[in-house]
């Protein structure tokens, strides 16, 4: 799926506050750190697609929960992505915080090609085990689920 360029990609990001929704892709797009990139070498490098979109400053995550498969909205006040179903809970880039999911959100591989982002939705990429937090990324505001993560 076409995304369209990637500086608007990344501005639409912006101006959503950290999140883009891509319906049609089934997936949420936010900003990977550059410079997280080398922690996320080690977890993701074997995820080629998923790793090359992060190398270019982005990340596409499956819409559903890996526990129960709900839509996983977003939080913008604690800026994760919080599940409304169990309480799972997700930091921006979609590696696992809180609540009963088995590992973090679900992925797609991402390719820029002559400035244009393509995601590949033809094939789902596990996410990352328990404990990964490439960003360091903590919740930055109240929680709109549960209080510090599922039951």
């Amino acid at each position: 799926m076409n995304a369209g360029k990637l500086e608007d990609v990344i501005g639409q990001i912006r101006a959503n506050k950290g999140f883009l929704y891509l319906p049609e892709a089934r997936s949420w797009v936010t900003e990977y750190p550059k410079e997280a990139i080398s922690k996320a070498d080690a977890i993701y490098r074997s995820q080629g697609p998923v790793f090359a979109g992060m190398s270019q400053g982005i990340v596409a995550l499956y819409q559903k929960c890996p526990h129960l498969g709900c839509r996983v909205p977003e939080c913008k006040t604690s800026q994760w992505f919080e599940c409304p179903c169990h309480g799972s809970q997700y930091n921006r880039v979609g590696e696992k915080k809180g609540g009963p999911a088995p590992r973090g959100m679900d992925r797609f591989g991402v390719s820029v090609n002559n400035g244009m982002v393509v995601i590949d939705t033809g094939t789902v990429f596990g996410g990352p085990p328990i404990g990964v937090n490439t960003t360091g990324q903590e919740a930055e505001g109240p929680h709109c689920v549960g209080g510090t993560g599922g039951h």
